[in-house]
């Protein structure tokens, strides 16, 4: 395993040892936002560097759930007491294993796949964890599981989703990051609905990422290759009577891809599908001044597109060092009042999200987003809330947001 990582940690062992450490800066246009200089201003980085690649190594030796996951393990005859069960759908450009043609894998596929998928949830289910099925056989009284499977054309997918509900059906859309699988990917819907309170079906957009963590520049290059599709799915979505409401959660590399095909959106003209989208991108691995410029190009929606950051995160700091010191706009630091004042200027919405609990590498605040948001009060939900752009900071402990955009940018 460790000879796996290598490759993508070589740059970064040779930044903690001294060599080639980046000392470039990004900045915004006409706004001068300064990005962190990862030489300059830190006398002490290379012990820095050593405490936040240490858990990037671990987190890739990791066991990690296999693609059975993907394959139903069918239904008990009895349920066990407490249990839910939700269906997840899904639309994929990647391949399948010839030797398992339900398995997806990191093959490029040229055009959409659909399916959908029943996921058992355990009594026991704690918010924010996915309970992995450990060796042997899912039980679903303490695992998730997948329990039916069902693959469907575009026609299929649409019209089985309208069904969902009465009238038009409210759509949550997910879009994973670098270093994840299909069936990693799945689960994570499945998880990000049930502890949002199944506020619309889940439907996840699973594009090639080869789950390795040495395979950074390829991942990128299969979410680019994923874009046009993206955008493809956004359309169809759109333009269905049967689909109400469109939220859109999109992760880390995921965030990128997202608004790469936002952009593509606005520049073939189709204003109507960016009007019918709500878009919150989670830990966004994106350089600081294409954020901005993708921004630009996309224009205001309504609401704004809200962005979680945090300073602290390690994954993000590791993509900055490979990206020859470009800053990533998941972690802004939003007490710079130029930071707020882009906010303002480009109608987009920052919000710190650091007071939220998390693991070592601080990459996975996505977990509790969901949670967090459905006990926020109704006033902070509803249209007079968090509607405008500028910066915001989450306070975990009174459950509420406080906006600092106005006063920073004075």
């Amino acid at each position: 395993m460790m000879r796996q990582v290598s490759g993508t940690l070589g740059y970064l062992v040779a930044a903690v040892a001294g060599r080639g450490r980046p000392e470039r800066t990004g900045r915004l246009p006409k706004t001068g936002v300064r990005a962190l200089s990862l030489g300059a201003s830190r006398p002490g980085l290379p012990a820095a560097c050593r405490a936040m690649i240490l858990p990037l190594l671990l987190a890739g030796c990791s066991e990690r759930p296999g693609p059975e996951l993907l394959l139903p393990a069918g239904a008990p005859a009895v349920p066990p007491a407490g249990t839910r069960e939700m269906r997840v759908y899904m639309a994929t450009t990647r391949g399948t294993a010839e030797s398992a043609p339900l398995v997806y894998d990191s093959g490029r596929e040229p055009g959409l796949s659909y399916a959908s998928f029943s996921i058992s949830i355990p009594p026991g289910h704690a918010a924010s964890e996915i309970e992995w099925p450990k060796s042997g056989a899912p039980d679903p009284a303490t695992d998730f599981v997948t329990t039916r499977r069902w693959s469907m054309d575009r026609a299929g997918f649409v019209n089985s989703l309208g069904a969902e509900e009465a009238g038009p059906t409210d759509v949550v859309l997910y879009v994973h990051g670098y270093n994840t699988s299909a069936q990693e990917a799945l689960y994570r819907a499945a998880q990000i609905s049930v502890d949002a309170g199944n506020e619309g079906v889940p439907v996840v957009f699973t594009w090639p990422s080869n789950a390795n963590l040495a395979a950074y520049v390829s991942d990128r290059d299969a979410a680019d290759f994923s874009r046009a599709y993206l955008a493809d799915l956004l359309t169809t979505l759109t333009q269905s009577a049967k689909i109400g409401r469109i939220v859109v959660v999109a992760h880390s590399m995921g965030g990128r891809l997202m608004m790469e095909a936002l952009v593509q959106l606005r520049l073939i003209g189709r204003g109507d599908v960016l009007d019918r989208l709500e878009v919150v991108l989670a830990d966004p691995d994106i350089d600081v001044d294409l954020f901005w410029e993708q921004a630009r190009i996309i224009g205001r929606l309504t609401p704004p597109i809200t962005v979680t950051v945090a300073p602290d995160d390690r994954a993000l700091w590791a993509s900055q060092v490979l990206a020859a010191g470009n800053d990533r706009i998941g972690k802004a630091d939003l007490t710079d009042p130029e930071v707020a004042r882009a906010a303002q200027n480009f109608g987009v919405r920052l919000v710190d999200v650091t007071s939220l609990e998390t693991d070592a590498i601080a990459h996975s605040r996505i977990d509790q987003l969901a949670v967090l948001y459905n006990r926020l009060p109704a006033s902070q939900q509803a249209a007079g809330g968090l509607r405008g752009a500028g910066a915001f900071v989450f306070e975990a402990i009174g459950i509420g947001f406080t906006g600092i955009g106005q006063e920073l940018s004075r």
